[in-house]
């Protein structure tokens, strides 16, 4: 399950570094284009949805290598126990919150769909970008469940 929560990130990564490219080449050509005649209309509105796709997509990577920001000043002075299990239940909180947050993204990307939800600028159906980043949040709740997974067998081996 290691594996797949691995290679699934980093997929995403991918795309979300695609995403990143898009958007820096799409603000690029936009301030070339003012320069010469009109630039783009709705390059914020794509801007702001390709931001919310490399967020996303980029969480599960993020949390597979540990690159978020950990204090741990605190718990790292408590016994090797204590230490174990304080760090299961922040996975497994966080498995929970993340968990109602990618549910409540594809019950929206749904209704958005149902709905027929247009951009404002561009007039474009939303639902592709909130199934998107809801994907990510699932896998972010892969990598974190392969956490818990992980904390609970340290546990019982030592």
């Amino acid at each position: 399950m290691n594996r797949l929560s691995l290679l699934v990130s980093r997929l995403l990564l991918a795309l979300a570094g695609t995403a990143l490219l898009a958007m820096m080449l799409l603000v690029v050509t936009n301030i070339v284009m003012r320069q010469f005649a009109s630039s783009f209309g709705g390059t914020t509105e794509v801007v702001g949805w390709l931001t919310a796709v490399v967020v996303a997509l980029s969480l599960a990577y993020a949390q597979a290598t540990k690159a978020h920001i950990e204090l741990d000043m605190l718990v790292a002075r408590m016994p090797r126990g204590l230490q174990r299990l304080i760090q299961a239940l922040v996975a497994l909180t966080s498995l929970l919150f993340f968990a109602m947050v990618a549910f409540k993204l594809w019950e929206y990307g749904i209704l958005a769909m149902q709905r027929g939800t247009v951009s404002q600028s561009l007039r474009l159906a939303i639902y592709p970008i909130i199934y998107m980043v809801a994907f990510g949040f699932t896998a972010f709740c892969l990598v974190l469940l392969v956490d818990v997974l992980e904390c609970l067998t340290r546990s019982k081996q030592a």
